[in-house]
Formats: structure tokens, C-alpha cells, sequence
């Protein structure tokens, strides 16, 4: 009986050790295992934002001038205009005024009244002068013959500036070999007034016993040289007058934006000086991203955010891609109401980078992955994946597994692969290093997949 209650006793103490060790044994196995989560994999397009910087540009330019007559110069007295500025049409951007006006008026004044004086001299003391008929034939033989031989003339040194240019020389009448289109044109237009100057001059001399004595052809000529001059004079004097109320402000054209005004105040313009230039109607500045290294395909359409200290970000989309003038490719962004209510006018926009990001989108869904569960480098890249594996004793654990993927794009969130692991528990932010083949567990409270 003593027996048998003895062996009772030790089965139960033997019971009760097996209990113990089996339960510190599973204890030490949960401290000693690494914690895993298992990583969302999902099938979409990849995104991602690229960091970029970029300027305002203007894509195109028309130039401002004023016509400015010859012998007469405008003084800028005042900017009223800056670049990046938003005009409407007629806005004054400059204003200016004829240089020295007065006193040019007054020189042209006396001109004026000098050569009437003189005039009327002449009329006066040559009063009785009447030609007949053929006299004035004759007159306007000789007047005809006058100006066919200054178009021959300038015909003539036409040609010469022509083939100067090319480092040619005429030879007598003929023209040398190896003249451009433009010397030919030349010395053709130069036989025409050469032969137009050969019918003149045999029209004159056919006319020639009716010729006006000398005497009275120098006077005729005198006066009609005053009547030129007066004629003159009182045009220069008339574009002086228009030229001081057109000048004193010089509108925009049309509505657009101030790229760059090219004077100063104090400055002398002329004809030929460029004052500003904007943008042409209904064209608007962009900002420009420049895409060099970028491996992503840009399009028409693509987003992008302008980043702002102030007000966050802006959306806004790429209207134009191209190659700038050094070769590099490029993607032009509109300006948007939102990217100046980020950024400030255009103007403020041109004093410095912009900071934006690129946000490009693959054409075709793939698998998405966690960045932080995609390892290795270079084209050795892998996951961990979880298996589970049952035991001698009837139980299972949980053991890593790893699994090579091809990785197609990725971004600092998100790395995109050609394998489907939408099926697989794929592991990642462990709590310790991971082993292939080692054991791993799911972090405690967790189930299925975490997000």
C-alpha cells in the first residue's frame, strides 16, 4: 500500500516538473524569438514623388520699341514697370521724353524760316517765268533722268556691299564666279537700273533743244530745293510734336506679363533700342523643372506639387516637355491660381529655386511593397516571407523564408516588384535580426496583416 502511494506521489512530482519545463521552456522561446509584422502587399500603379527645383521662364518674347525718327533721340524719365509684373493693356510701363525737344524745335524753326525767306526771294525776283509745253517736258525728262541714275547708283553699291560679304570683287561689268543667290539678285537689279538710266538719259538728249536756258533752269531748281526743304522741315518738326505727347508714356501693348525692362531712367533710346520685353498675348510664363537624370517618363498631364513654406503645397500639372538650348531635358508646369496663391505673384516667384516634386504614376498595376520589407542591394534584392512548419510534438511555429523579387521602381515608401506577394506574409519591421530558416512571431494583439 506504501508502495503504490509512493509511485502515486512521483508520477505527480514528475507531472509537475514536465508542466514546468515545458512552461519556462515556451517562456525562454518567446523571449528569444524575433517579433515580426507582416508587410500589406497589394497590386496597383506605382507612384512617386521626386524632388525637383525649378524657375519661372517665359517660352516666348516680343520686344518693345517706340518709333523713334531719325536725328531724334527719346530720354527715359521713369520706370513704371518690373519684371514678372502682370500688365493690362495700355498699363504705362515707361515714360519718356524727346531729348532736348525744345532746342531742336527751335533749330528747326529757324531752318523753316530761313529757307521760306529764301524762297520767296526767288519767286519773287523770278516771278515772271513761264515755260511752254515742251520746256516742261523737257523738265520732266530731266527729273526722270535724275532719279534713275541715283537708283543705278544705289543698285550699284548694293551690289559691291553684297559681294564684300562674300569676299568678292566685281570684274569690270561681270560678275564673278562663285556668287550667292544674293549677289546674283544684286547685279540683276543693277542691269535693270542700269538700262532703265540708258532710256532716261536717251530720252533727255532727245528732248535737248527744248532745254531751259541755264539761268533760268538754276533758279527753277533752287526754288524747288526751298520748297523740299520747307517740306522737310515741317515734317521734322510735326514728328518732334508727335513724339513728345506719344512718348511721355509708353503703354503695353496688350495684356501679359513683364519679362525684363532693358532701360534705366536717365537712359536715350532710339528707334532701334529694345525697351522691355513681355510676353506676347495670351502666352503665360511657366515654371520649369529640369529633368536631368530623371529615369521616369514625363507627360503632358503629370503632377506636380510646388512646395511653399507659408502655405503647404500646390497642385498643379506639366503642359510641356523639351529639350532646353544646352540639351537638357525639361518639363514646363502652368501657374496656376493655387501655385500663386502659394507662391506669391510671378514676380516674387523669379527670385530664386522653386521647390516642387514630380509626381509620376506607372501605366500598368504591379505589386506593391513596403520599402522597409524589400532587402539586399543592386540586383540581389529579397524578402523575408513567413511559412509555417508543424513540429515533432504535434505543434507549429512560424520560420523565415527568403524570396528573390525583381524590383521594377521604387521610392522611399514604396518599392514596386514583378512578383505577385499579395498571398505571402511578408515580414518586416522585426524587432532583431532575422535568420533564414530561423523562427519568428507575430507581434502579440496582432492578426493577419498590419497596414
Amino acid at each position: 500500500m506504501k508502495m503504490k502511494k509512493f509511485a502515486l506521489r512521483g508520477l505527480l512530482i514528475l507531472a509537475i516538473v514536465v508542466a514546468l519545463c515545458m512552461f519556462f521552456s515556451g517562456t525562454v522561446r518567446t523571449l528569444t524569438t524575433p517579433k515580426v509584422r507582416f508587410a500589406q502587399a497589394k497590386n496597383g500603379k506605382f507612384e512617386q514623388e521626386i524632388e525637383l527645383k525649378g524657375k519661372v521662364v517665359f517660352p516666348e518674347s516680343e520686344e518693345i520699341r517706340v518709333p523713334v525718327p531719325e536725328d531724334l533721340s527719346l530720354t527715359i524719365t521713369q520706370v513704371k514697370a518690373a519684371a514678372g509684373d502682370q500688365v493690362k493693356a495700355g498699363a504705362v510701363l515707361l515714360k519718356a521724353r524727346v531729348t532736348d525737344a525744345e532746342k531742336t524745335l527751335e533749330t528747326l524753326k529757324k531752318d523753316y524760316d530761313t529757307a521760306q525767306k529764301e524762297l520767296r526771294s526767288l519767286e519773287k525776283k523770278n516771278g515772271e517765268i513761264r515755260l511752254t509745253r515742251n520746256e516742261e517736258i523737257w523738265q520732266e525728262a530731266w527729273l526722270e533722268e535724275e532719279k534713275a541714275r541715283e537708283t543705278e547708283r544705289s543698285a550699284w553699291v548694293a551690289l559691291r556691299v553684297s559681294l564684300l560679304r562674300e569676299n568678292l570683287e566685281m570684274q569690270g561689268e561681270t560678275l564673278p564666279e562663285g556668287a550667292g543667290e544674293e549677289s546674283r539678285n544684286a547685279y540683276q537689279a543693277w542691269q535693270t537700273a542700269g538700262e532703265a538710266l540708258k532710256r532716261a538719259e536717251d530720252q533727255l538728249k532727245a528732248m535737248e533743244r527744248y532745254a531751259i536756258p541755264e539761268e533760268t533752269w538754276t533758279s527753277l531748281r533752287q526754288m524747288e530745293e526751298y520748297r523740299e526743304k520747307l517740306q522737310k522741315t515741317e515734317e521734322q518738326m510735326t514728328a518732334v510734336q508727335v513724339l513728345s505727347q506719344t512718348a511721355e508714356t509708353i503703354p503695353a501693348p496688350h495684356a501679359g506679363y513683364v519679362i525684363e525692362v532693358k532701360v534705366e531712367k536717365g537712359a536715350t533710346a532710339d528707334g532701334d533700342t529694345v525697351l522691355a520685353r513681355m510676353t506676347p498675348d495670351g502666352v503665360a510664363p511657366v515654371i520649369r523643372l529640369d529633368l536631368t537624370g530623371i529615369k521616369q517618363s514625363v507627360n503632358q498631364g503629370t503632377t506636380v506639387i510646388v512646395d511653399s513654406d507659408s502655405w503647404g503645397g500646390a497642385s498643379t500639372k506639366v503642359v510641356s516637355t523639351g529639350l532646353d538650348s544646352e540639351g537638357h531635358p525639361y518639363a514646363d508646369a502652368a501657374i496656376t491660381e493655387d501655385v500663386r496663391y502659394a507662391l506669391g505673384s510671378v514676380s516674387n516667384m523669379m527670385k530664386g529655386d522653386i521647390k516642387a516634386r514630380l509626381v509620376t504614376k506607372s501605366q500598368e498595376a504591379t505589386c506593391l511593397v513596403p520599402a522597409a520589407a524589400v532587402r539586399g542591394s543592386g540586383d540581389s534584392r529579397y524578402v523575408l516571407v513567413g511559412e509555417t512548419e508543424s513540429s515533432a510534438f504535434g505543434g507549429s511555429r512560424m520560420i523565415a523564408k527568403k524570396m528573390s523579387v525583381t524590383v521594377l521602381a521604387e521610392s522611399g515608401s514604396t518599392v514596386s516588384v514583378a512578383e505577385d506577394l499579395t498571398w505571402q506574409k511578408v515580414l518586416y519591421m522585426e524587432d532583431r535580426a532575422l535568420t533564414e530558416g530561423g523562427p519568428v512571431m507575430q507581434y502579440t494583439g496582432e492578426s493577419g496583416a498590419s497596414k
